[in-house]
């Protein structure tokens, strides 16, 4: 059961780093409960800010390493092959959703743009609707698990998140 519920809400945190762009993924600010769910629990950078004074260099959509593709039985396992689809039918929802999504950042970023989160103005808006409709218009699901599946080649094992994981433990102790 565990594993079921790290694979499901493994496809939520993931969907949503990459549509709200959240940032410091690094594993203290993860976490994963007794019955095995992933919790995010720093949104100090989402949208248009990133930690590093601008070098955003969290570039991969969303954090997957090795550790989390061994949780799933690895890449070639079933249970990653159920992740995929999994993504891409939250990525279906998403698109389905997506109006309220918009309005609710749109709001959001008209009655608080002082925070640092909408530095990008109406930009991010406009980056927000290209992350939710990559084509222009809301996608079929075979096109959705196309783009899932490039989106999941860019994270798995990205050597940048690597690479923010290391500078983390060398800075932070963080493992």
């Amino acid at each position: 059961m565990a594993i079921e519920n790290f694979t499901n809400s493994l496809c939520a945190y993931s969907l949503v780093c990459y549509i709200l762009q959240i940032k410091d993924r690094h594993n203290e600010n993860i976490l994963i409960d007794i019955e095995g769910h992933v919790l995010h629990i720093d949104f100090g950078f989402l949208l248009s800010n990133a930690p590093g004074k601008g070098l955003k260099f969290e570039s991969a959509p969303f954090k997957l390493t090795q550790e989390m593709l061994d949780v799933m039985g690895g890449e070639n396992s079933d249970k990653f092959r159920d992740f995929r689809t999994r993504m891409a039918r939250g990525f279906c929802e998403l698109q389905a959703n997506a109006e309220k999504i918009i309005i609710l950042v749109e709001m959001m970023l008209m009655g608080q743009s002082d925070l640092p989160c909408f530095v990008g103005g109406r930009t991010l808006i406009r980056d927000l609707k290209l992350r939710l409709f990559p084509n222009g218009r809301r996608m079929a699901f075979d096109d959705a698990l196309r783009h899932i599946n490039d989106l999941i080649s860019q994270s798995v094992n990205n050597w940048r998140t690597k690479c923010y994981d290391r500078a983390q433990y060398c800075m932070q102790g963080i493992l």
